[in-house]
């Protein structure tokens, strides 16, 4: 079955019969449909714009004839609130989806407003380029190389497990001090893919020795090379800051009573 074809007029069998028609004023699709390169895994994501009155907000899924709809009903004020939380998170993942989406309806100019907006968002999000990385930062990603170091000495059988859990750790730091959006699902994708940039609306990470060094952990496989990896890209993005001695390290705060 060609879902990439029959996706809109699956989608409208699900709009005729959605429980909230009346109070719908836009419908805005999203996601791999959308913006490219669909897989037999892809879902349809859609915004469903409610009337700003409503005082409810719903999500939800159904299949339509083997397409899963993933679907967001949520009223614009609703919207501009995921907008400020994402970026208090530094994130960009709601202003994306609207950003790359698609209108398909928009009664009175709200979706066509919202989506200027996250496009706006992106723009003012990324022209922040200060990067700076904390004291004690610095000490967390030096004791996740330790107790890394201490797994791969030991040869413990979690090796694997702890590996990949610290490094996603670390680039997420990384990531959040240079101010970029971080998903381990689009990391390896930001740095190598063309494609996964444009989809998702990322820029390149402004030091391609780090960048380098994430691509080639990310995707190693034997332990030796997973620790002397992970080392250097430790090394790399605490020498990118400033350095760290562990033995200068210390930090005074008030008491939290």
């Amino acid at each position: 079955m060609n879902l990439i074809i029959n996706w809109r007029e699956k989608l409208d069998i699900f709009m005729s019969d959605f429980e909230h028609i009346n109070d719908v004023i836009g419908i805005l699709v999203c996601g791999s449909y959308v913006t490219g390169n669909p897989s037999n895994h892809s879902d349809l994501d859609v915004h469903i714009l409610l009337d700003n009155s409503v005082e409810y907000r719903e999500r939800g899924n159904r299949i339509i004839d083997g397409l899963l709809i993933e679907y967001f009903a949520n009223p614009p004020k609703q919207i501009i609130k995921y907008f400020t939380d994402d970026l208090k998170d530094k994130s960009l993942m709601s202003q994306t989806q609207f950003a790359t989406g698609k209108i398909l309806l928009d009664k009175n100019g709200e979706v066509k407003a919202l989506k200027e907006k996250s496009i706006q968002m992106i723009d003012d999000y990324y022209k922040n380029d200060n990067a700076a990385m904390s004291e004690s930062t610095k000490y967390f990603l030096w004791d996740m190389l330790d107790d890394l170091q201490d797994a791969y000495e030991n040869n413990k059988t979690d090796f694997d497990f702890l590996y990949f859990n610290l490094l996603d750790k670390m680039i997420f730091n990384y990531m959040n001090c240079i101010n970029r959006p971080y998903s381990f699902k689009s990391i390896l994708g930001n740095i190598t893919d063309n494609i996964v940039r444009k989809k998702y609306l990322l820029r390149e990470l402004p030091d391609t020795a780090i960048s380098d060094l994430i691509a080639k952990s990310v995707q190693a496989v034997n332990k030796k090379d997973k620790m002397e990896l992970y080392q250097s890209l430790a090394h790399e993005i605490l020498d990118k800051f400033g350095g760290f001695d562990v033995d200068k390290y210390k930090l005074k705060s008030d008491l939290d009573t």
